[in-house]
């Protein structure tokens, strides 16, 4: 059953990295981006890593190819002003004035160009590069690491676990009752990334001793290994019950949450019908209006209907 349930974790994955609630909110959003390359913590702490031009793509590619095209233009700036001068000096051996002062003006055109397009160049890796040659997810990731856990550094019934915790953090954050201020915000999200912190680093670590224990057991242990290996067992599984209990006590807080939002939603309905209500009070208030119209309508078809009686006669 352990291993069939193993297998169908293999391909667990995260809402997103788990990260130490301690580092600062910037680098923490940069970290937990999408697109960022983090380290696994179980892996060597990642190079420095220079890239000096725009990390954004759109200004990479028109910084390159501005680069490019300056550049080619100076090339045959300078060509075409010495072609004039080279094809003088091998028919005539000594070429005439207007040749030298092309070849002169061409070659200075081309530095210019040269100088034009190198000043765009380093203009554009200050505006939109990385001064310091690094980019600022990247310098997160070196810094931070061994302060963020990603999917690498547990083993799938790990990542299960994780999972459900996150997508009961995510929850409560998205609640219409969150967002209104109604559940203490900063509290609360200040503890929900401390919950989901302490319960990654159990698992990681559940995670680290369950692959030493299969890699023991793997070994052809005794039978004394093996009892060694039995009390580990029992109480790594009292140990996972354990963090499994925290897991479900998270996702009974997010389905309270949940329920409150439903409230939140359908009292909002109900003081909107409640607004309707007083506008129908107003409309039968003035039914007395309706009345008063009714009865002043009634009394100008009685004269009408005098008249009317009166013609019926014959004249004189």
């Amino acid at each position: 059953m352990d291993d069939q349930h193993d297998s169908a974790w293999a391909d667990a994955m995260l809402r997103r990295p788990a990260v130490d609630p301690g580092i600062p909110g910037l680098e923490r959003a940069l970290l937990t981006a999408p697109g960022t390359l983090l380290t696994p913590a179980c892996h060597a702490r990642p190079a420095r890593n220079r890239d000096y031009l725009p990390t954004d793509p759109d200004k990479r590619g028109a910084t390159i190819d501005g680069a490019v095209m300056g550049m080619t233009a100076a090339a045959f700036v300078a060509i075409g002003g010495a072609t004039p001068l080279a094809i003088g000096t091998l028919i005539f051996q000594n070429p005439v004035g207007w040749q030298s002062v092309s070849g002169r003006y061409g070659l200075f055109l081309a530095e210019i160009l040269a100088i034009i397009t190198a000043v765009v160049f380093v203009t554009r890796i200050v505006r939109f590069g990385q001064p310091g040659g690094r980019a600022p997810a990247d310098v997160a990731a070196r810094t931070y690491h061994g302060r963020y856990l990603t999917a690498a550094d547990f083993d799938g019934r790990s990542r299960v676990l994780l999972w459900r915790a996150q997508d009961a953090v995510d929850g409560v954050t998205s609640s219409e009752i969150y967002q209104a201020g109604l559940l203490d915000a900063p509290a609360v999200s200040l503890a929900l990334a401390g919950q989901e912190w302490d319960i990654a680093l159990i698992l990681r670590e559940q995670a680290r001793l369950r692959a030493t224990r299969a890699r023991l057991s793997a070994d052809g242990a005794g039978p004394q290994t093996a009892a060694v290996l039995d009390h580990q067992v029992q109480a790594a599984e009292l140990a996972e019950a354990s963090v499994a209990a925290r897991v479900g006590a998270l996702e009974g807080y997010a389905a309270e949450v949940r329920e409150a939002d439903a409230a939140y939603r359908d009292w909002r309905q109900a003081a909107v019908l409640a607004e309707v209500s007083r506008q129908h009070l107003d409309m039968l208030a003035r039914t007395a209006a309706d009345e008063h119209g009714i009865a002043e309508i009634d009394t100008m078809s009685r004269q009408a209907r005098a008249v009317r009686e009166a013609f019926r006669e014959p004249p004189g």
